[in-house]
């Protein structure tokens, strides 16, 4: 098969793979539609390197159920599904709860073991959801970002009527806003660094777009005085202060769900959120079960009920073959891109 696997800093490259074979409990998919992550783009960047050179990258993956390994049931070959990327131990206590996503032996498909950008990956059956017959390939690899989306409102204890703040327009901010107006939020606000993520924000539902101006430390201080903000969602991370910025627009008694990724230590301001008595709710950028709720599921569920407001955020594709491209492009947010999807024929 062939596979785009890491090369080092910033390099993919196309290689020729054996197809693997699925062990006990595992199927194997032919990959159909795998999106580029923001995190596939930090860790391809990353200095020094922490992924192993050799690696096939890719966790947001759509396919086709190939062949099934011992002791598999209810997939026989032929069914369409999506993959949950997360490869835990099953039997712990927190496995047990639902919430494998703090297993403290979580491995990442596409991080620590190959992943979905090649034609074909094994996954755990257990790990698999079946795709409604209407929906497509590339529509329904969006199901892992959405999921990240409802799965940070949930651990940040999100209400219907409650007014919300998103910090960052990229895929998972968007999704946000479009879980929360799904769930019925009463006001969403939403900052956005380029003219077609605020466009999309609006046509998501967020009622008001922040510029860069109006998304200073200041600025959210005001905001927050004058309108509330009783949930702030973080997404960006990196190398951003969203973490001071979330701490000076959120109300009193407030929560800051925080989804965004940091690499090194992020600077907080501790004495505004001590005055505020706000809750930091960090979430692992994964999903879970927990009380027979899967983050999943329902990410499914929103998708497949309003299709074509999804589909938007899925703005381009490219062949396997062009993997390089396909990353150049999602890096380059000027372009238009927000999700970058591979497309494997």
């Amino acid at each position: 098969m062939q596979a785009g696997v890491y090369a080092g800093p910033g390099r993919m490259a196309v290689e020729s793979r054996p197809i693997p074979r699925p062990g006990a409990g595992e199927v194997l998919v032919r990959v159909r539609a795998c999106g580029i992550c923001g995190s596939d783009l930090s860790a391809l960047h990353a200095q020094p390197p922490f992924l192993p050179h050799g690696l096939i990258l890719g966790h947001e993956a759509s396919g086709i159920v190939q062949a099934v390994g011992k002791d598999v049931s209810g997939y026989s070959g032929g069914e369409r599904v999506v993959i949950e990327p997360l490869l835990s131990c099953g039997t712990c206590s927190y496995c047990a709860s639902g919430r494998d996503s703090i297993c403290r032996s979580l491995e990442i498909l596409g991080v620590h073991t190959d992943g979905a950008f090649a034609e074909y990956v094994v996954a755990p059956a257990r790990r698999l959801y079946r795709i409604p017959d209407e929906m497509d390939y590339r529509l329904a690899s969006l199901t892992e970002p959405a999921a990240i989306a409802v799965h940070g409102l949930r651990v940040g204890g999100f209400r219907p009527g409650a007014r919300i703040l998103v910090l960052g327009a990229g895929m998972i901010g968007l999704a946000t806003v479009a879980a929360a107006r799904a769930w019925g939020a009463g006001e969403i606000l939403l900052t956005a660094r380029y003219p077609h993520q605020a466009e999309l924000g609006r046509a998501l539902g967020a009622t008001q777009v922040l510029s860069e101006q109006e998304s200073t430390r200041e600025a959210l201080d005001r905001l927050g005085i004058e309108r509330p903000i009783e949930m702030v969602v973080e997404t960006v991370g990196g190398h951003a202060d969203t973490l001071t910025l979330a701490g000076a627009a959120i109300a009193p008694g407030g929560t800051a769900a925080i989804l965004g990724l940091w690499f090194e230590p992020a600077p907080i301001d501790a004495l505004t959120l001590i005055h505020k008595e706000a809750r930091l709710q960090f979430a692992n950028c994964y999903y879970t079960r927990e009380s027979g709720k899967s983050d999943f599921e329902e990410a499914m569920r929103l998708i497949a009920k309003n299709p074509s407001l999804w589909s938007a955020m899925s703005t381009h594709f490219v062949p396997l073959d062009q993997i390089n491209q396909g990353f150049e492009l999602a890096s380059a947010k000027k372009t238009g891109a927000v999700k970058v999807t591979v497309m494997v024929e």
